[in-house]
C-alpha cells in the first residue's frame, strides 16, 4: 500500500528509490550511512561519509584545536548568543515559527515559538525549554547538513550530525534519502495550540509563491502597506477557513498582542528577513540539485554535451535572476534593522552598488542577480558546470531572454549588474 501510494503521488522513479530505502532498512540495522540512497546514487558527493566542511563544522574544529569553547549563559539562551556571534549571525535576522512543524514540536506553540537566525550559509534555531539547538549549514559539496547541539554544558559530545531524523523531511522525496538534501519553508495553517489544522491546506513555498499565500504558521513584524500575507494568522475556530482569502494581521511593529518574547534575543520576526530567506533557500536547493546531478553525469561521461548540463543549470539560473518572483503590491519595510545589516555585508563596487541592495517597492532586490553568486557552493561546482553557468549569466546580461523563457531585465539594471560583477567577481564575465 505504501509503495502504491508512492507511485500515485510522486512518480515511478521516486517509488523505486523508496523501495531501495525499505530494502536497505530490512537488510541492515547498522549505521544510517548504509541506508542513504545518496551513497548509491551520488557516490561522488560522499554525504554522511565524508566529514562536512560547512562553517559550523569548521568553527567547532577551530575551537577544539585551540582548546576553547563557546560561552554558555546558564540563565539565558545557553550557547545561542555565543554561537550567533562566532558565526557572524546578527540577531536582527530572527524569525519566529509557531506551528508544530519540526522535531522540536512538543516545545513549540504560539506562546513559545521556534526562533530562527541565519546568514548566507548557516541557520540556527532555538526554542526556550529545549535541551538542544538545531543548526543547519550549507556544505559547499554536500549541501544541507544538520546538527543537534546540546544545551548541556557538561555534555561529553556537544553536538552530533543528524543523518536520519532530519532527512525524513529535508529530502526532495522524503523518507531518508530519496532525492537530494534540501532546505524547506512551509506556509502552514495553524491552530491556537500550534498544531497543524490541515495538511491539505499547507504548502511548501517557493520564490514564485505570492506573498499573500506565505508565512502561515509564522509571526511577521514590519510594514507591508496593503500587501497582505498569512503571518500572525492563528485559527481559533475552523469555520473561518470557509471564507477566503485567509489574511493574517499585517503592519505590526511588535508582537505584544500575540506573545511575550522576553525569553528571546529579539522581539521581532522581520518581514525583510523572511523575503530574503525564501529567495536564499530556493537558490541553495537548486544549487544542491545541480551539483549532485551534474557530478553524477560527469562521472559517467567527462565529455558530456553542453546541452545536457544546460538543462540542469536552467532552473538555477531562473531563480538566481528571480525570473518568477511575484511583484509586491505595496512597499515593504522591516522592523529589526535586518535590512541595514544585510546591505552592509557587500561586496560592493566603488560607487556603492551591490547585489545585496534592496528595492522593497515592487520586488525584493534592486539588482536581480542573487548575492549567492559569491557563495562557496557556486565556487565548488564542477569546472565545466561553473563555466557554463557563468557564460549563461553573461548571455542573460547581454539581453538574451531565451534562458529565462522570454523574460529579461531592463537595460539599465543589466548594466548595473555587469558593473557590480566586474568590480566584485569579474570571472563571471570572463567566461566565454
Amino acid at each position: 500500500m505504501l509503495l502504491l501510494s508512492c507511485f500515485m503521488s510522486v512518480n515511478r522513479h521516486a517509488c523505486g528509490r523508496l523501495l531501495w530505502v525499505l530494502l536497505s532498512l530490512l537488510a541492515s540495522v547498522g549505521s544510517v550511512q548504509a541506508q542513504l540512497v545518496y551513497d548509491a546514487e551520488y557516490p561522488q558527493i560522499g554525504y554522511g561519509k565524508n566529514p562536512p566542511a560547512d562553517p559550523y563544522t569548521l568553527l567547532m574544529k577551530t575551537l577544539a584545536a585551540k582548546g576553547e569553547k563557546l560561552p554558555f549563559v546558564a540563565e539565558g539562551h545557553g550557547y545561542l548568543d555565543g554561537l550567533l556571534q562566532a558565526l557572524g549571525i546578527d540577531a536582527s535576522s530572527q524569525m519566529l515559527v509557531f506551528s508544530k512543524s519540526s522535531l522540536k514540536q512538543r516545545f513549540i506553540s504560539p506562546q513559545t515559538p521556534r526562533s530562527m537566525f541565519f546568514t548566507d550559509e548557516v541557520y540556527v534555531t532555538y526554542v526556550p525549554g529545549s535541551r538542544s539547538l538545531e543548526v543547519t549549514a550549507m556544505d559547499p559539496m554536500q549541501g544541507p547538513v544538520f546538527f543537534d547541539v546540546s544545551q548541556d554544558v557538561k555534555a561529553e559530545k556537544p553536538y552530533k550530525q543528524e543523518t536520519d531524523r532530519c532527512l525524513r523531511c529535508h529530502d526532495t522525496y522524503s523518507m531518508t534519502g530519496g532525492g537530494v538534501p534540501r532546505f524547506m519553508l512551509s506556509s502552514v495553517i495553524t491552530a491556537a495550540d500550534g498544531n497543524i489544522v490541515s495538511h491539505e491546506l499547507s504548502e511548501i513555498t517557493e520564490q514564485s509563491t505570492p506573498v499573500e499565500e506565505r508565512w502561515a504558521g509564522w509571526y511577521v513584524t514590519g510594514m507591508s502597506g496593503k500587501q497582505t500575507h498569512r503571518g500572525n494568522f492563528i485559527v481559533e475556530d475552523v469555520s473561518v477557513l470557509s471564507k477566503r482569502p485567509w489574511v493574517g494581521v499585517i503592519n505590526l511593529g511588535n508582537l505584544d498582542q500575540f506573545v511575550d518574547l522576553a525569553a528571546y534575543p529579539r522581539k521581532t520576526s522581520d518581514i525583510v528577513a523572511l523575503l530574503v530567506l525564501q529567495h536564499q533557500v530556493e537558490v541553495q536547493n537548486r544549487l544542491v540539485r545541480l551539483n549532485y546531478e551534474s557530478r553524477k553525469l560527469l562521472a559517467a561521461n567527462s565529455k558530456i554535451a553542453a546541452a545536457e548540463l544546460q538543462a540542469l543549470i536552467k532552473p538555477l539560473l531562473q531563480v538566481m535572476f528571480m525570473a518568477d518572483e511575484p511583484q509586491l503590491v505595496d512597499a515593504v519595510q522591516g522592523s529589526s534593522g535586518y535590512q541595514q545589516w544585510f546591505e552592509k555585508r557587500g561586496p560592493a563596487a566603488k560607487d556603492g552598488k551591490s547585489l545585496r541592495q534592496f528595492d522593497l517597492q515592487t520586488r525584493t532586490f534592486r539588482y536581480r542577480l542573487s548575492y549567492l553568486i559569491y557563495s562557496d557552493a557556486v565556487a565548488a561546482l564542477a569546472a565545466p558546470v561553473k563555466q557554463l553557468l557563468f557564460s549563461d549569466i553573461t548571455v542573460v546580461l547581454a539581453g538574451d531572454s531565451t534562458l529565462l523563457d522570454g523574460k529579461t531585465l531592463p537595460a539599465d539594471e543589466r548594466q548595473a549588474i555587469r558593473d557590480i560583477l566586474q568590480a566584485t567577481k569579474p570571472e563571471v564575465l570572463a567566461s566565454p
